[in-house]
C-alpha cells in the first residue's frame, strides 16, 4: 500500500502552493496592516469597513463551502485505507488507530490547559464589536448535558438535514460509518472508493486554489478587522500572548509529552528517532506539508530498520488523520477567540470544542493551512463562528505555526511508527524473545 491515491498529486500542488503563495501572503499581511493603519486614521465608517472587508468575506465564504465535502471526503477515504488487512495486520491497525487517538487527545487537553492557565485574550479584544459578543450567551449547561448534546449531534437521524445546519459532527460519524462499510464490500467497492480519492484529490485541489486568492482576501480582512479594532495595542499583546501559547504547547507536546510516551513504551532513546526523521522533519516545516514530507518519512522509516508493509500502512494514514500539532492548535485557538470577545464557554462549551478539534484535526487535508479551513467548524460548534472575521488576523502569523505545527505532526507520526513497529515485532517474537521478519504483514 503505497501514497493513496490523489496524494502524490496534492503533494505537488502542496509545493508548488508553498513556493509561490508564501511571499504573495507575506505580503498580503503587509498591505493588510499599513492599509488598516492608515484608513483607520480617516476614521472610516460601519458601511466603509464592510465594504474593505468584503473581498475576505468572499473568501471565507469559500473556504466555508468546501468544509463539508472535505472533511466527508478525508474521513471516508482515511477508512477505506485500512482495506485489505490482513489478521496480522488487524493488530497493527489496533495499534495505530490507538496510538493516533490518545495522541491526538492529549495533545488537545495540553492545548486547553495552556490557554485556560495563560488566558491570552485577557491582554486584549480582537475586534470593538461589543453587542455581537455580549449577544453570544455562555454554556452554563452541566457536563453530563454538554455530552449529551454532543451526542445527540453525533447521531444524526437525518444526514440530509445535518449538512444543512452544519452539523459536522453528525458528517463525520455518517462518513465514518460509510467508509468502513464500504471497505468491507470486497471488490465491488474498487470502483467507488477510486471516486471517493477522486473527489478527495478534487476537493483539495480545490482548498489550494481558494488558498491561491488568500493575499486578497488576508489584506482585505486584516485592514478591516484593523478598523474595527477599539485599542491596537491591546490586539497585539493578545495576539503576542497567543502566540507564545500555542509555541509552548507545540514545544511541549513534541520534546517531552511525544518523547516520554515513546521511552516509556519502548524503552529506546527518542533522540534517535528525531535524528533518524530529521530529513523529513526539515521538510516538512519548509513546505507546511505533511503531504510532501511523506515519501522523504518513509525512506527514513525504512532506513531506521521498521518493516516495509508497517511503513507503508502506518505513514499514509498518519499523515491522513494522525494531526497533533493541528488539534492543539485549532482547540488553544478557538478558546483563544472566545477569550478575547469575552465569552464564557464554561466546562460543557471547553467540552464540545475538545471533542470537535480532535475530529477536525482527523478530518483536516494535509496541506498548508488546512487547519484553517477546520477551525470554521469548531467555531460553528460553539456558536462563535460570527468571530470567522478574526481568522484573519490568526493568519498574520499561521505562516509560521502552520510550520511549527506541521512538524509536530510529523514527529507524531515519526514516534508511531517507530512505536508500532516495535509493538508488533514484540508480539509476534518467539519464546526467546527475538523478533522475526514479518513477511506475513504485506499488504495487497
Amino acid at each position: 500500500m503505497g501514497i493513496p491515491a490523489g496524494q502524490a498529486g496534492q503533494t505537488t500542488t502542496c509545493v508548488v502552493l508553498s513556493r509561490r503563495s508564501l511571499s504573495a501572503i507575506r505580503h498580503g499581511v503587509v498591505v493588510g496592516i499599513a492599509g488598516g493603519l492608515l484608513l483607520r486614521l480617516a476614521e472610516p465608517t460601519a458601511e466603509q469597513i464592510d465594504l474593505l472587508g468584503f473581498a475576505g468575506e468572499l473568501m471565507l465564504r469559500l473556504l466555508k463551502m468546501l468544509v463539508l465535502p472535505l472533511v466527508a471526503g478525508s474521513m471516508v477515504a482515511g477508512v477505506c485505507a485500512l482495506r485489505g488487512s490482513t489478521s496480522s495486520m488487524a493488530r497493527v491497525a489496533r495499534y495505530t488507530l490507538l496510538y493516533y487517538a490518545a495522541s491526538t487527545a492529549v495533545a488537545v487537553a495540553l492545548g486547553i490547559v495552556l490557554v485556560n492557565v495563560i488566558d491570552p485574550g485577557r491582554s486584549g479584544s480582537l475586534s470593538s464589536d461589543a453587542a455581537a459578543a455580549q449577544s453570544v450567551a455562555p454554556n452554563e449547561s452541566s457536563p453530563l448535558q454538554a455530552l449529551l448534546v454532543v451526542a445527540r449531534s453525533a447521531v444524526p437521524d437525518n444526514v440530509v438535514a445535518a449538512a444543512v445546519n452544519m452539523n459536522i459532527l453528525g458528517i463525520i460519524t455518517f462518513s465514518l460509518f460509510f467508509g468502513l462499510c464500504l471497505s468491507q464490500l470486497g471488490e465491488q467497492a474498487d470502483g467507488l472508493i477510486s471516486l471517493v480519492n477522486a473527489f478527495n484529490a478534487v476537493i483539495s485541489r480545490m482548498v489550494s486554489a481558494v488558498l491561491w486568492t488568500s493575499p486578497l482576501g488576508i489584506a482585505s480582512l486584516i485592514a478591516a478587522a484593523i478598523c474595527r479594532a477599539c485599542s491596537l495595542m491591546g490586539t497585539l499583546g493578545a495576539l503576542a500572548a497567543w502566540l507564545a501559547t500555542v509555541l509552548s504547547g507545540l514545544a511541549l507536546f513534541g520534546a517531552l509529552i511525544l518523547p516520554g510516551a515513546f521511552w516509556a513504551l519502548s524503552r529506546k532513546r527518542p533522540t534517535s528517532v528525531v535524528a533518524g526523521f530529521s530529513r523529513a522533519l526539515v521538510l516538512a516545516f519548509g513546505t507546511s506539508s505533511s503531504s510532501a514530507a511523506l515519501p522523504v518519512a518513509m525512506d527514513c522509516a525504512k532506513e531506521m530498520g521498521c518493516e516495509e508493509s508497517i511503513v507503508r500502512f502506518v505513514m499514509p494514514l498518519g499523515t491522513t488523520v494522525n494531526m497533533n500539532g493541528t488539534a492543539l492548535y485549532e482547540a488553544t485557538t478557538v478558546i483563544f477567540l472566545a477569550q478575547a470577545h469575552g465569552v464564557a464557554l464554561g466546562l460543557g462549551g471547553t467540552i464540545v470544542v475538545a471533542v470537535t478539534a480532535t475530529l477536525a484535526a482527523i478530518g483536516a487535508a494535509a496541506i498548508p493551512s488546512a487547519g484553517l479551513v477546520t477551525m470554521l467548524m469548531v467555531l460553528q460548534a460553539v456558536s462563535l463562528d460570527r468571530f470567522a472575521a478574526d481568522l484573519a488576523v490568526i493568519l498574520a502569523l499561521d505562516w509560521l505555526l502552520d510550520r511549527c505545527r506541521t512538524a509536530v505532526n510529523l514527529l507524531g507520526d515519526a514516534f508511531g511508527v517507530v512505536l508500532i513497529d516495535h509493538l508488533t515485532r514484540h508480539q509476534n517474537a518467539p519464546g526467546d524473545g527475538h523478533s522475526q521478519p514479518y513477511s506475513q504483514l504485506e499488504l495487497t
